[in-house]
């Protein structure tokens, strides 16, 4: 289950274009285009990377997967389709079928031994030699205000009443659960994207959804470190200014390898 559900779709969107823009591009990994003919988006949401890759890979069968079926069902590119599927099951794909593993922003869905088990999975169905691509966000960022710094406290203090970590990135890391996956050639990009109008126009979008995923979580928060409501929003009507005053930022780290080749020398 998600931690934060309320606009989750909106988010999602949000996040998606301002990710696009930050990586310039849908994603990292070096594909060579025209050996490309399958990609799976693991935990798709609205499906708009699903999407956006059919219409930059059209021959090549693109599949999004989501235990919520927030994903359209209706005018998608021919070669698209989507599938209502709980990732803590095994998937449904036989081994060695995509040449693209995707999956991004699942901090607040998986605990860490669940990180562990979906990487597994996710290099199973992975062709040899095919690229998986990871992409989340750490749970606190940088240069926070005290009230900044307060809220996000409270906010893995709730996710971790659940079991899940909003600092994966940093324990155990991206990096080391792709190679307990035994993915090799694993690379890793830190991205440190401003939040608030001095970041520009991407600083304004982190902001908002700063702000959003805080509403979101209010009612969690509340019930899982006893704190007054009242104390939350003022926190949050605080760090909406404070972001601003000490040039607050996030950090997204966007970790890609390869599953192993037995045929190549190379790994």
């Amino acid at each position: 289950m998600f931690f934060f559900p309320p606009n989750r779709v909106d988010r999602l969107q949000l996040q998606h274009f301002i990710l696009r823009y930050a990586i310039k591009g849908n994603y990292k990994s070096p594909l060579e285009k025209s050996k490309v003919q399958s990609i799976l988006d693991v935990g798709c949401g609205p499906g708009t990377w699903t999407m956006e890759m059919s219409n930059e890979y059209p021959d090549a069968t693109v599949t999004g997967i989501d235990m919520s079926t927030v994903f359209p069902s209706t005018i998608i590119p021919a070669n698209c389709r989507f599938i209502q599927h709980n990732i803590l099951e095994p998937l449904p794909f036989p081994d060695n079928t995509f040449d693209f593993v995707y999956q991004r922003l699942l901090v607040a869905g998986l605990t860490p031994d669940e990180w562990l088990r979906v990487a597994k999975e996710i290099e199973r169905v992975t062709k040899p030699g095919g690229w998986i691509e990871f992409v989340e966000v750490d749970g606190y960022g940088g240069n926070n205000g005290p009230y900044t710094t307060k809220i996000w406290g409270w906010v893995q203090q709730a996710m971790a009443s659940r079991g899940i970590s909003s600092l994966i990135v940093r324990d155990p890391g991206l990096v080391s659960i792709l190679e307990q996956a035994n993915v090799v050639n694993v690379h890793q990009d830190v991205l440190k994207l401003p939040t608030g109008a001095h970041g520009g126009k991407i600083g304004q979008l982190l902001k908002e959804n700063e702000q959003s995923l805080w509403s979101a979580a209010t009612p969690m928060v509340i019930h899982a470190t006893g704190v007054d409501k009242e104390e939350y929003l003022e926190a949050m009507r605080i760090a909406e200014t404070e972001v601003e005053e000490y040039k607050s930022y996030h950090i997204f780290c966007v970790a890609t390898g390869q599953k192993r080749d037995p045929s190549s020398s190379a790994d």
